[in-house]
């Protein structure tokens, strides 16, 4: 038997495997997706048998596979998933999910080069990004699957429709050798699907100027698109990611309605000189807003059905809320400017009060779980959340006396007294 008619064999007996490997990333990213309020639709496949044999005899030809090895390091795709996007412009965020859900091996962009017109291909062809990627290695699956690699592709429905057309077609002619004028007819057509995605791209922005006009936002998909669509006329730096969309949905099922107003207010608020999530900024602000405090135990209970529990969270929150308004008072009375969207100078905190190094290890602690928390990903223990809010009561007891104006003092006081009521 030949290399490829051995590897055909072992491949028909891995087939299910690939084809589970497939689900699984489906349903990872699908879910995803779904929940940061994205509009895709996500398909799986794992390689046909007969697909690939046709594969591996054309490389084969240039390529001469002389073993099995051979052909695993050239063929990556016996498992796959494509995302198709309704608009365009979220191939940013896919790119962020994806790179939070995967370890990222390879990633390639089409075009890999800028396109010039010729007399007998006028268009651009593929716009689409391409992920060679493996399940994280946290993920709770066998080992098999989190070393295996597979395939994503990120385009919109429109450029996924038309590729699939032009694969067929072209690369794997089960009709004849394409004519010019059928291959002018496909370039035509790639060009139809250029100037749709110009109109989806304008579609979108469409909805988020109908979403501005009104006076609240219900739907998560309007949310994040009137999100994306705000933070990109920013000149947002690398260091400072979008976030998991996620929270801020999860946030609006627990409200119910978020005014658009606020919504807007806070993507103005947004601080790129810090290194939190522009998600985690705006629901911090969400979590502080007077408007919107009492939907906090509402969000927080999402993530526990004990509403003890939900109740000792809400507590911590909000003794952390009170802790950072006092770090604040603090840094303005002795010359930090505060910035939008202001995360405390720890450096400066340390230096204006008696806090040790202790002290100051013991806030990154609370920070942290003040974040997750928030996130929903994680629920320390009883005895935990009480020693963390033991201490942060503490902090913040000590860091008030620190304060000189008394009026303000005592105001913050009276805040820290009704919070352990």
């Amino acid at each position: 038997m030949s290399v490829i008619d051995n590897f055909i064999t072992q491949y028909e007996r891995e087939y299910d495997f690939y084809k589970q490997l497939a689900q699984h990333a489906h349903d990872i990213v699908e879910t995803e997706i779904i929940n940061r309020g994205i509009k895709a639709i996500v398909s799986h496949r794992a390689k046909r048998v007969d697909r690939l044999r046709e594969k591996l005899e054309k490389r084969n030809i240039n390529k001469g596979y002389k073993s099995k090895r051979a052909i695993e390091k050239d063929i990556i795709d016996f498992a796959g998933l494509r995302v198709s996007l309704y608009f365009p412009s979220e191939r940013a965020i896919l790119d962020q999910v994806i790179s939070e859900l995967f370890e990222i091996v390879e990633k390639k962009e089409f075009p890999e080069s800028s396109h010039k017109p010729k007399h007998d291909k006028r268009f651009s062809g593929y716009w689409a990004t391409h992920y060679r990627v493996k399940i994280n290695k946290n993920d709770a699956i066998d080992s098999r699957f989190r070393k295996t690699t597979f395939e994503i592709q990120v385009a919109s429905v429109l450029m996924h429709a038309w590729s699939e057309v032009e694969h067929d077609l072209v690369y794997k002619p089960l009709s004849g050798k394409l004519s010019a004028d059928e291959l002018a007819i496909l370039d035509e057509i790639n060009g139809l699907v250029l100037t749709g995605e110009i109109a989806l791209e304008r579609l979108q922005k469409a909805i988020t100027e109908r979403t501005k006009k009104q006076t609240e936002i219900t739907d998560k998909y309007e949310l994040t698109n009137l999100l994306f669509n705000n933070i990109k006329t920013h000149k947002i730096p690398k260091n400072i990611a979008l976030g998991n969309t996620q929270y801020l949905a999860n946030y609006l099922k627990a409200a119910e309605k978020i005014q658009t107003s606020d919504m807007s207010k806070f993507i103005n608020n947004i601080n790129l000189d810090s290194n939190e999530s522009i998600t985690d900024q705006i629901l911090g602000d969400f979590v502080t807003d007077d408007n919107y405090k009492n939907n906090l135990l509402k969000y927080l209970s999402q993530y526990t059905k004990d509403e003890k529990r939900a109740s000792d969270f809400e507590l911590f929150i909000k003794a952390w809320v009170l802790f950072e308004k006092v770090i604040v008072k603090i840094n303005s009375e002795s010359g930090t400017k505060n910035k939008r969207n202001f995360i405390p100078s720890l450096e400066s905190l340390q230096k204006a009060t008696n806090m040790n190094d202790e002290d100051i290890q013991n806030i990154h602690m609370l920070r942290n779980m003040r974040n997750k928390l928030l996130h929903g990903y994680d629920s320390p223990s009883d005895q935990m959340l009480n020693k963390s809010y033991t201490t942060l009561m503490e902090l913040t007891a000590r860091a008030i006396e620190i304060i000189k104006n008394k009026s303000v003092k005592k105001q913050l006081k009276n805040e820290l007294k009704n919070i352990q009521q």
